[in-house]
Parts: C-alpha cells; sequence; structure tokens
C-alpha cells in the first residue's frame, strides 16, 4: 500500500490523457476490508480482487506486492517490475505526452 500515492499520481495526471489503472488484489484479503482500505485511501482507480487460483498474480507472475505491470495499448507488455520513475517515461512514450 506505500506505493499507492505514487500510481494514484499517475492515474490523476495521466488518465484524461488514456492511462487506464487497474489494482490487483490478492485473494486472501476479505472483500469488506480491502473497499475499506480503498475507501480510507482515497483510491480512485478500478481494483479487483484476485480469485483465490491467483489466476491474476499467476498469469502475469506477480511473486510480490507491489508489482508494476505497463500494458500498452495494443495489449503487450511494456514493462514488468520496473520502477516507477521508468514507468512514467514509458507511459509519457506510449501516451505521445512530453
Amino acid at each position: 500500500m506505500a506505493g499507492l500515492p505514487e500510481v494514484a499520481r499517475l492515474h490523476e495526471q495521466y488518465s484524461s490523457r488514456g492511462l487506464v489503472v487497474i489494482g490487483v488484489h490478492d485473494a486472501s484479503g476479505k472483500s469488506e476490508q480491502i473497499e475499506q482500505a480503498i475507501r480510507e485511501k482515497g483510491v480512485r482507480y478500478a481494483v479487483m480482487r484476485d480469485t483465490e487460483a491467483r489466476e491474476t498474480f499467476s498469469g502475469y507472475r506477480i511473486m510480490g506486492i507491489p508489482h508494476l505491470i505497463l500494458v500498452g495499448k495494443d495489449g503487450k507488455i511494456l514493462a514488468d517490475g520496473k520502477p516507477l520513475e521508468q514507468l512514467e517515461n514509458l507511459i509519457r512514450q506510449e501516451l505521445g505526452t512530453p
């Protein structure tokens, strides 16, 4: 949850230009707890809860949290597990913004 403010900043800054942020919570948390944390942290982007089978975590090979993945407009992964600063540069390139 420590990275949420920076991810939220990226969402706020680039969503009008086409960036879509989706948070994925692991299946171990109860829905009510996840919803409460989202409200308390003021998260304004979509958050989903992974399945008990950890299909999303397994599919994207997520081993730890936080783990950031940038998917391009074409659906291909542009970056996986990179620092936030590198992701922001890639976001600018992908969206064609300075």
